[in-house]
């Protein structure tokens, strides 16, 4: 960056009598002054020699005046603006230093916090976005003056919504519109977000409702939102409306009903929403690529978005490169994946669960994992979904229950159902049925769900065990009495073991629950 600073050129000496020769006819009205006038000896620009003083980021800014601040205090100076500690607070949400949000709490006095609703809300917030919930709702149960603005609330609801507590989130959210506070158009969108979390289509209806009335039916942000929650309920039509009406779309607007169409599996009506897009003038961002190259779109399609994404240099945006790994596994090209793999200029934990993931029928899985372990990205449960996946297909017993034992004891995670139905399915292949039962039984710390029974079903269909496939089925029929899979599978049991007499008392117990044959 070119700042205008010119240092002194060496050796080079200014006087008047140097420049009178070039002065001509101007030179009788200098004559009454000094020829020999010189400037004075150049010194650095302070702004370049003393680099050190200055900051080298905002974090590094926010620091230094946090020291300062505490270095005050401690020398017994009182400090009560309320706008230093505002202005500090949003610096660190903008900056999500949160560690640095908490020093500022440490030097805010408990007079101006209790009286203040504009300090108490930023810091309320601050707790909210970094998942301390439990000091941000005992920090809200004390604020004197929450109904005189939706910020606390909404920095609340936002928190719950944001960690998965969606239940919670529209708890506050009702509470809200009880106690007289008026929702704005950053209340609905956190709201709606906690209805599609839940698919509670009536509430997401009546939160709907409540848009209109309170005027913010036209706003875009709320509109993008309703988009996304009528399509995360089912309501594909609903959501297209809702995105018909949206005067000023944005790529957000965009990206919604792309993303609401592939979840439906209409990846054709998904392609011409983004064909439509691009006519607009909007270029597709990686949540459009990724969402469209994840959803297992034609062959020749995702060529031509690979085309478009070369041409605009965003091959190595992370998200966009780990995208198409996903595409090219789901073409079975796996070379091609593994040589986009190979080439990434760096790679987060996604990437390595979507490589593990495209070998998930091969033993170089386990070279991955065993790289990625190595390396200095974390598992997550995903990669233990992927490894012990791949486990189970290639039958290797000793090393699954390995890397489980590594996920429960070095990696501290819990294990989740999808953990506990690879191992359920890990033995069930492996012709080790009981063991498997006995893991469902006696290994689990939760309640075994229809994915773990009915991995243990499909080893009884493949090794021909009636017995625990009659146990295993028993329960999916209580867990999913319109699942006809779970009948057709214990059906095919009883045909590979003989037993045809229970083969008719399945079909008559399908066709009294009104299930096809």
């Amino acid at each position: 960056m070119h700042l205008g600073l010119h240092p002194p050129c060496p050796g080079r000496t200014f006087s008047c009598s140097s420049a009178s020769k070039k002065i001509g006819k101007h030179e009788i009205v200098h004559q009454n002054k000094k020829p020999n006038l010189r400037f004075p000896k150049s010194h650095p620009t302070p702004l370049l020699s003393d680099q050190k003083t200055q900051p080298q980021s905002k974090i590094q800014a926010l620091e230094s005046v946090i020291n300062d601040l505490e270095s005050s205090v401690k020398n017994g100076i009182l400090i009560d603006d309320p706008q230093i500690f505002a202005s500090l607070l949003e610096t660190c949400f903008q900056l999500k230093a949160i560690d640095f949000g908490m020093k500022v709490r440490e030097l805010i006095p408990e007079r101006l916090l209790r009286r203040n609703a504009g300090i108490s809300s930023k810091l309320l917030r601050l707790y909210a976005c970094s998942g301390q919930l439990e000091k941000a709702h005992e920090m809200f149960d004390k604020m004197p003056h929450r109904n005189s603005s939706a910020f606390p609330w909404n920095s609340l609801i936002s928190g719950y919504t944001e960690t998965g507590l969606y239940e919670d989130a529209l708890a506050l959210f009702f509470q809200m519109v009880e106690e007289g506070v008026e929702p704005d158009q950053y209340t609905f969108p956190r709201v709606l977000k906690a209805c599609g979390g839940l698919k509670m289509i009536q509430v997401g209806e009546e939160v709907h409702r409540q848009v209109i009335r309170s005027g913010c039916g036209n706003n875009t942000f709320v509109l993008n939102a309703l988009v996304d929650m009528y399509a995360k309920c089912g309501d594909i039509i609903r959501a297209k409306r809702v995105f018909d009406s949206i005067q000023e779309k944005e790529l957000v607007s965009w990206n919604s009903m792309i993303i609401g169409y592939i979840r439906h599996g209409l990846i054709i009506e998904a392609l011409l929403i983004l064909k439509w897009m691009m006519g607009e003038g909007y270029e597709p961002d990686s949540v459009t690529l990724s969402s469209i190259l994840t959803s297992m779109p034609p062959d020749k399609i995702g060529m031509q978005i690979h085309a478009w994404i070369l041409r605009r240099g965003l091959e190595w945006n992370l998200s966009v490169a780990n995208s198409l790994i996903v595409f090219y596994s789901n073409q079975n090209s796996i070379e091609r994946a593994r040589w986009l793999f190979e080439c990434m200029r760096e790679r987060d934990v996604v990437s390595w669960n979507s490589i593990i993931s495209a070998h998930s029928k091969d033993s170089i899985a386990l070279d991955y994992f065993n790289d990625m372990v190595n390396s200095d990205i974390t598992p997550d449960v995903i990669t233990f979904v992927s490894v012990l996946s791949a486990c189970a297909n290639l039958g290797m017993v000793s090393d699954g229950e390995r890397i489980f034992s590594m996920m429960v004891d070095r990696y501290k995670m819990s294990p989740c159902m999808e953990h506990y139905a690879c191992m359920v399915n890990l033995y069930g292949r492996a012709g080790l049925v009981d063991e498997a039962y006995d893991f469902i039984v006696n290994g689990m710390e939760i309640e075994a769900g229809p994915t773990v029974w009915g991995a243990l079903l499909y080893g009884c269909y493949i090794h021909g065990n009636a017995d625990v496939g009659e146990v295993a089925a028993n329960r999916l029929f209580e867990l999913e009495p319109d699942g006809e899979h779970n009948f057709e599978l214990l059906i095919k049991i009883y045909r590979k073991t003989g037993r045809f007499e229970d083969v008719r008392r399945i079909r008559n117990m399908m066709m009294e629950r009104g299930l096809e044959l």
